[in-house]
């Protein structure tokens, strides 16, 4: 009796062990599932892993569902902090053979233009300014902002999509600011990146297009003639130019700097007797030329020889390979250029923080 009694609590003990390790690898196996859905789900949205396991939950689990509510948040908290100060950020360049683009993303800080999902975007929008045939406006190759907002990227999204769907993910503002497009009948594409993080990136980027009126050129012309396209990129960069040749000019802003230089020579009187007209009018002459060689990219003195102009120093290495060449556009493009940076009291902006996840 007693034998058969501890045969029967001996497997009863046994069905129960077997009944528990199932039950544990059961769990063990819906939490390696769970941990798998959340890592995909994470690298997929870019959400805080905390946002992830939340949306899987609503979502009963469910990973399409859960993304699209991680992207319908994501788009709601970009639009709170459209207002926000961005600032920082890259350029991306993307280069054809007879065309290239540049345009520029900000983000608030410089630690998300370190991120690859932020880089991943730059790469994605200047690949959509170049392949688009969007028209660039006359002078300065700008491509309307809402025409490349408005683009599909790579992706599918939009490109004004796209730039919402990170900034919910990084939790930032994120701003498409500009772009530009340049283009060459000839081939003669060249582009130079300043402080460039990674391969197409960087803080500042000038483009070159030259032309030729000569027919067909060798390897070796294109070659050359990129290179020469590539030191004035870097010169632009450098130098800054705001127009490639007095005649791009815009009236406005010719007529905004003769009024600047007419006050200027007006105020410049000796003895308090006015300058008569004709005297102002050749000072104003004389500076305007001044303005030409600070402004205009063709007349400004080239960087790398001061002795000559870029226009020079072009069509002298023209010649040297055996061409003509001139310039045809060009665009420069700096991170941040001419917006306001705040200084923010970083106590503040972590309270703020903070306060926003409450």
């Amino acid at each position: 009796m007693l034998r058969r009694l501890s045969t029967l609590l001996s497997r009863q003990c046994s069905l129960i062990r077997s009944e528990t390790i199932d039950s544990t690898f059961r769990n063990y196996a819906a939490a390696a599932g769970s941990m798998a859905l959340v890592k995909d789900l994470r690298e997929k949205s870019g959400a805080p892993i905390s946002d992830v396991k939340s949306a899987l939950v609503e979502a009963n689990w469910d990973p399409d569902s859960a993304y699209q509510n991680l992207r319908k948040k994501g788009l709601a908290a970009a639009s709170k902090k459209a207002s926000r100060l961005a600032a920082e950020g890259l350029v991306g360049v993307a280069v054809a053979q007879y065309s290239a683009a540049v345009v520029e993303i900000n983000s608030e800080t410089d630690f998300v233009a370190k991120n690859e999902r932020f880089r991943d975007l730059v790469r994605s929008v200047a690949q959509t300014a170049l392949q688009s045939d969007l028209p660039v406006k006359t002078g300065s190759n700008e491509i309307s902002l809402d025409a490349l907002a408005a683009q599909a990227t790579p992706s599918g999204a939009s490109a004004s999509d796209a730039v919402a769907e990170v900034a919910g993910g990084v939790r930032e503002n994120i701003q498409l600011r500009r772009g530009f497009r340049v283009d060459s009948e000839a081939g003669l594409i060249s582009s130079y990146l300043h402080t460039s993080p990674a391969p197409g990136l960087g803080r500042m980027a000038a483009l070159v297009a030259l032309e030729t009126s000569t027919a067909s050129l060798t390897e070796d012309q294109q070659s050359e003639a990129k290179e020469v396209g590539q030191k004035v990129a870097m010169h632009a960069v450098a130098m800054k130019p705001r127009y490639l040749s007095p005649d791009t000019v815009p009236a406005e802003a010719l007529e905004a700097e003769r009024q600047v230089l007419r006050d200027q020579a007006k105020s410049a009187g000796s003895g308090g007797k006015p300058k008569p007209a004709n005297i102002i009018e050749k000072i104003i002459s004389g500076r305007i030329n001044k303005f030409y060689e600070d402004s205009c990219l063709v007349r400004q003195k080239f960087v790398m020889a001061d002795d000559q102009s870029v226009q020079d120093y072009v069509k002298t290495a023209g010649k040297q390979i055996g061409i003509d060449l001139r310039i045809g556009s060009f665009a420069r493009v700096q991170v941040g250029e001419g917006l306001e940076k705040s200084d923010k009291d970083f106590a503040a902006e972590v309270a703020e923080t903070l306060k926003s996840t409450e």
